[in-house]
């Protein structure tokens, strides 16, 4: 049996047309249900051509009183977790002083978080949110740099303590075994 090559045997000419034309249907399909969809999605009394689809004030304001009171949890969270993080830093004798500054200064902005959710005021939640996320990374930062900080002065500490032997090595503190 002698194949040409970019030649396709009859037999799956028909299926390869059967595919094409159910992919075709399919695609048919979906354009429709797309132009379909918006106006049932409609309010009742009002025409999908020409007319903005009006979004019913009270899904409006529960949405915005979900997102609201979520936004506010999140962000209590995310305080109580930073509180977490820097109580057990303190029970390895981490600095975390520069931290609990930050995370204070974070605390204060819930007022304001809480304000601009109430009024619904999208300038002051975008500066609000931005302020936040500036000072997050700063947290997180300074989260690094106190833990390299405390690591970095235990290497130090367990160094110099065995260097007046020769050849000894420095016995392993608690803080230099969880490293």
């Amino acid at each position: 049996m002698v194949i040409r090559v970019g030649h396709i045997p009859p037999h799956k000419r028909n299926i390869m047309k059967t595919t094409t034309m159910a992919k075709g249907a399919f695609l048919a399909l979906c354009l429709i249900g797309m132009m379909v969809l918006p106006a049932a999605a409609a309010p009742a009394g009002q025409a999908a051509a020409g007319q903005g689809a009006a979004i019913d004030q009270g899904l409006k304001d529960d949405l915005w009183a979900n997102h609201h009171q979520y936004r506010l949890q999140e962000f209590d969270l995310h305080v109580q977790r930073a509180n977490s993080v820097i109580g057990i830093l303190d029970k390895y004798a981490v600095d975390t002083t520069q931290m609990q500054a930050t995370l204070t200064t974070i605390s204060d902005k819930r007022s304001a978080l809480d304000t601009a959710l109430t009024n619904k005021d999208q300038a002051a939640l975008k500066t609000i949110n931005s302020d936040l996320a500036s000072l997050w990374k700063q947290f997180i930062q300074e989260t690094k740099d106190a833990i390299r900080a405390h690591y970095t002065a235990a290497r130090t500490s367990a160094k110099t303590s065995g260097a007046g032997t020769a050849g000894a090595t420095a016995p392993l503190t608690g803080a230099a075994l969880t490293v």
